[in-house]
Protein backbone atom coordinates (compact mmCIF):
# COMPACT_ATOMS: atom_id res chain seq x y z
CA UNK A 1 0.00 0.00 0.00
CA UNK A 2 1.17 3.53 -0.74
CA UNK A 3 2.21 5.69 2.20
CA UNK A 4 2.10 9.47 1.93
CA UNK A 5 4.00 11.69 4.33
CA UNK A 6 2.37 15.14 4.45
CA UNK A 7 2.06 18.28 6.54
CA UNK A 8 -1.43 19.81 6.80
CA UNK A 9 -2.00 22.50 4.20
CA UNK A 10 1.52 22.24 2.76
CA UNK A 11 2.21 21.62 -0.92
CA UNK A 12 1.85 17.91 -0.10
CA UNK A 13 -1.91 18.55 -0.20
CA UNK A 14 -1.58 18.53 -4.00
CA UNK A 15 -0.38 14.92 -3.92
CA UNK A 16 -2.90 14.03 -1.20
CA UNK A 17 -5.70 15.27 -3.46
CA UNK A 18 -4.33 13.30 -6.42
CA UNK A 19 -4.39 10.11 -4.36
CA UNK A 20 -8.03 10.71 -3.43
CA UNK A 21 -8.91 11.59 -7.04
CA UNK A 22 -7.44 8.23 -8.08
CA UNK A 23 -9.26 6.47 -5.24
CA UNK A 24 -5.86 4.95 -4.47
CA UNK A 25 -5.53 2.91 -1.32
CA UNK A 26 -2.98 4.70 0.83
CA UNK A 27 -1.90 5.54 4.36
CA UNK A 28 -1.41 9.22 5.13
CA UNK A 29 1.21 10.01 7.80
CA UNK A 30 1.22 13.51 9.26
CA UNK A 31 4.54 15.29 9.77
CA UNK A 32 4.24 18.12 12.28
CA UNK A 33 6.55 20.88 11.06
CA UNK A 34 5.86 23.04 14.12
CA UNK A 35 7.19 20.25 16.31
CA UNK A 36 10.21 19.73 14.04
CA UNK A 37 9.25 16.19 13.04
CA UNK A 38 10.68 16.80 9.57
CA UNK A 39 14.15 16.94 11.13
CA UNK A 40 13.94 13.72 13.14
CA UNK A 41 16.24 10.83 12.18
CA UNK A 42 13.16 8.73 11.46
CA UNK A 43 11.81 11.10 8.86
CA UNK A 44 15.19 11.99 7.41
CA UNK A 45 15.57 8.29 6.68
CA UNK A 46 12.47 8.64 4.50
CA UNK A 47 13.39 11.98 2.92
CA UNK A 48 16.90 13.28 3.61
CA UNK A 49 15.80 16.78 2.55
CA UNK A 50 13.32 16.94 5.42
CA UNK A 51 10.49 18.12 3.19
CA UNK A 52 7.05 16.89 2.18
CA UNK A 53 5.60 15.16 0.32
CA UNK A 54 7.25 11.79 0.31
CA UNK A 55 5.48 8.77 -1.15
CA UNK A 56 6.60 5.28 -0.16
CA UNK A 57 5.79 2.67 -2.80
CA UNK A 58 6.56 -1.03 -3.09
CA UNK A 59 9.44 -0.12 -5.40
CA UNK A 60 10.91 2.62 -3.21
CA UNK A 61 10.35 6.16 -1.99
CA UNK A 62 9.61 9.11 -4.27
CA UNK A 63 10.05 12.71 -3.15
CA UNK A 64 9.16 16.05 -4.81
CA UNK A 65 5.62 16.79 -5.91
CA UNK A 66 6.27 16.80 -9.64
CA UNK A 67 7.93 13.38 -9.55
CA UNK A 68 5.16 11.92 -7.39
CA UNK A 69 2.43 13.41 -9.59
CA UNK A 70 4.04 11.88 -12.67
CA UNK A 71 4.15 8.50 -10.95
CA UNK A 72 0.48 8.74 -9.98
CA UNK A 73 -0.44 9.78 -13.50
CA UNK A 74 1.34 6.76 -14.99
CA UNK A 75 -0.04 4.37 -12.43
CA UNK A 76 -3.66 5.51 -12.14
CA UNK A 77 -4.41 7.89 -15.01
CA UNK A 78 -6.87 9.81 -12.86
CA UNK A 79 -7.69 13.54 -12.66
CA UNK A 80 -5.72 15.64 -10.21
CA UNK A 81 -2.26 14.61 -11.39
CA UNK A 82 -0.85 15.07 -14.93
CA UNK A 83 -2.78 14.15 -18.08
CA UNK A 84 -1.45 11.33 -20.22
CA UNK A 85 -2.14 10.38 -23.84
CA UNK A 86 -1.74 13.88 -25.31
CA UNK A 87 1.83 15.12 -25.49
CA UNK A 88 0.87 18.79 -25.72
CA UNK A 89 -1.54 18.68 -22.76
CA UNK A 90 1.09 16.87 -20.72
CA UNK A 91 3.66 19.53 -21.55
CA UNK A 92 1.15 22.31 -20.90
CA UNK A 93 0.42 20.92 -17.44
CA UNK A 94 4.08 20.36 -16.62
CA UNK A 95 4.88 23.90 -17.73
CA UNK A 96 2.26 25.25 -15.34
CA UNK A 97 3.38 22.97 -12.50
CA UNK A 98 7.01 23.94 -12.98
CA UNK A 99 6.17 27.63 -12.67
CA UNK A 100 3.88 27.14 -9.69
CA UNK A 101 6.26 24.88 -7.76
CA UNK A 102 9.60 26.32 -8.82
CA UNK A 103 8.89 30.06 -8.98
CA UNK A 104 5.75 30.90 -7.03
CA UNK A 105 6.40 28.40 -4.24
CA UNK A 106 10.11 27.66 -3.95
CA UNK A 107 11.21 31.25 -4.55
CA UNK A 108 8.49 33.76 -3.67
CA UNK A 109 6.46 32.04 -0.95
CA UNK A 110 9.61 30.57 0.57
CA UNK A 111 11.16 34.02 0.81
CA UNK A 112 8.01 35.44 2.41
CA UNK A 113 7.52 32.70 4.98
CA UNK A 114 11.10 31.50 5.52
CA UNK A 115 13.63 34.23 4.71
CA UNK A 116 16.22 32.40 6.80
CA UNK A 117 16.54 29.92 3.94
CA UNK A 118 18.10 32.72 1.89
CA UNK A 119 20.38 34.29 4.52
CA UNK A 120 21.06 33.81 8.24
CA UNK A 121 21.44 37.58 8.60
CA UNK A 122 18.18 38.57 10.28
CA UNK A 123 18.70 42.24 9.47
CA UNK A 124 18.12 41.35 5.82
CA UNK A 125 14.92 39.38 6.41
CA UNK A 126 12.53 42.38 6.19
CA UNK A 127 13.90 43.30 2.78
CA UNK A 128 13.64 39.72 1.56
CA UNK A 129 10.04 39.51 2.72
CA UNK A 130 9.20 42.86 1.12
CA UNK A 131 10.64 41.66 -2.19
CA UNK A 132 8.77 38.37 -1.89
CA UNK A 133 5.50 40.21 -1.28
CA UNK A 134 6.01 42.26 -4.42
CA UNK A 135 6.91 39.17 -6.45
CA UNK A 136 3.85 37.31 -5.22
CA UNK A 137 1.61 40.25 -6.10
CA UNK A 138 2.92 40.04 -9.65
CA UNK A 139 2.52 36.25 -9.75
CA UNK A 140 -1.04 36.47 -8.48
CA UNK A 141 -1.96 38.89 -11.26
CA UNK A 142 -0.51 36.47 -13.79
CA UNK A 143 -2.29 33.52 -12.21
CA UNK A 144 -5.59 35.40 -12.22
CA UNK A 145 -5.11 36.16 -15.91
CA UNK A 146 -4.51 32.46 -16.59
CA UNK A 147 -7.74 31.41 -14.91
CA UNK A 148 -10.89 31.12 -16.96
CA UNK A 149 -14.19 29.39 -16.39
CA UNK A 150 -12.66 25.92 -16.57
CA UNK A 151 -9.24 24.58 -15.54
CA UNK A 152 -5.71 25.94 -15.79
CA UNK A 153 -4.23 23.34 -18.12
CA UNK A 154 -6.72 22.26 -20.75
CA UNK A 155 -10.23 20.90 -20.38
CA UNK A 156 -9.71 18.68 -17.35
CA UNK A 157 -8.82 19.11 -13.71
CA UNK A 158 -5.11 18.64 -12.99
CA UNK A 159 -2.60 19.12 -10.19
CA UNK A 160 -2.09 22.69 -11.41
CA UNK A 161 -5.57 23.51 -10.15
CA UNK A 162 -4.81 21.90 -6.78
CA UNK A 163 -1.67 24.03 -6.49
CA UNK A 164 -3.74 27.14 -7.22
CA UNK A 165 -6.06 26.25 -4.34
CA UNK A 166 -3.19 25.58 -1.93
CA UNK A 167 -1.60 28.94 -2.80
CA UNK A 168 -4.92 30.72 -2.36
CA UNK A 169 -5.07 29.48 1.24
CA UNK A 170 -1.48 30.59 1.82
CA UNK A 171 -2.17 34.01 0.31
CA UNK A 172 -5.20 34.40 2.52
CA UNK A 173 -3.12 33.54 5.60
CA UNK A 174 -0.55 36.14 4.49
CA UNK A 175 -3.30 38.81 4.37
CA UNK A 176 -3.25 39.47 0.63
CA UNK A 177 -6.38 41.16 -0.72
CA UNK A 178 -7.87 38.27 -2.67
CA UNK A 179 -10.80 40.33 -3.92
CA UNK A 180 -8.32 41.61 -6.51
CA UNK A 181 -8.24 38.16 -8.13
CA UNK A 182 -11.82 37.17 -9.01
CA UNK A 183 -10.90 34.62 -11.68
CA UNK A 184 -8.50 32.84 -9.34
CA UNK A 185 -11.17 32.92 -6.63
CA UNK A 186 -13.62 31.32 -9.04
CA UNK A 187 -11.16 28.57 -9.93
CA UNK A 188 -10.57 27.74 -6.27
CA UNK A 189 -14.31 27.58 -5.69
CA UNK A 190 -14.56 24.93 -8.42
CA UNK A 191 -11.63 22.99 -6.99
CA UNK A 192 -13.08 22.73 -3.47
CA UNK A 193 -16.40 21.49 -4.80
CA UNK A 194 -14.76 18.25 -5.93
CA UNK A 195 -15.51 15.31 -3.59
CA UNK A 196 -11.91 14.07 -3.63
CA UNK A 197 -10.64 17.52 -2.67
CA UNK A 198 -13.17 17.71 0.16
CA UNK A 199 -11.96 14.33 1.46
CA UNK A 200 -8.28 15.28 1.33
CA UNK A 201 -8.89 18.62 3.03
CA UNK A 202 -10.93 16.96 5.78
CA UNK A 203 -8.30 14.26 6.30
CA UNK A 204 -5.68 16.95 6.92
CA UNK A 205 -7.91 18.62 9.52
CA UNK A 206 -8.44 21.74 7.40
CA UNK A 207 -11.65 23.62 6.69
CA UNK A 208 -13.16 24.38 3.29
CA UNK A 209 -13.73 28.00 4.31
CA UNK A 210 -9.96 28.44 4.54
CA UNK A 211 -9.97 28.18 0.74
CA UNK A 212 -12.77 30.69 0.15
Amino acid sequence: MLKLFYSPGACSLVTHIALHEADAEHEAVRIDFAAGEQRTPEYLAVNPHGRVPALVTDEGTITENLAILGYLADRFGAPGSVPRGDAYRTAQTMQMLSWLSGTVHATAFAALFRPARFTPDETLHPGIKEGAHAALTSHFVELDDLCGEGWLAGDDYTAADSYAAVFYRWARAAKFDLTLYPRWTGLVSRVVERPAVVRAIAHEGLKIDQFA
